[in-house]
């Protein structure tokens, strides 16, 4: 994601293409449980804010995942804003890698 969108970056599509597929052969294996989709941020901006912006980031990639064939009710889709960052904030880089989704299976 870019600073301050919820817009899926086009380079991503594939891998997404690549994680509906598998979970549409796996959907069995992955039961009622699902998989649950964190939406991230950098930490550039207010709290509150990127708490928004990151539960708008995860919600476009369920809903990408939906279109391309996933069932619904196998996901979930949740906010955590810049409260778990992976790579340092004060650079450019760190706050491009904090930009992110990430994947749980749930059990």
């Amino acid at each position: 994601f870019r600073t301050n969108s919820a817009i899926i970056k086009s380079e991503s599509f594939d891998l997404l293409g690549s994680i509906a597929n598998v979970m549409k052969a796996c959907s069995q294996q992955i039961s009622a449980k699902g998989v649950t989709i964190n939406g991230h941020t950098d930490s550039r901006g207010a709290e509150s804010y990127n708490l928004s912006l990151s539960n708008r980031r995860a919600e476009a990639v369920k809903k990408y995942l939906v279109a391309q064939g996933v069932d619904s009710q196998q996901l979930k889709s949740i906010g955590h804003g810049e409260s778990q960052p992976i790579a340092d904030n004060s650079t450019r880089e760190g706050r491009a890698k904090n930009r992110r989704i990430t994947f749980i299976i749930n059990h």
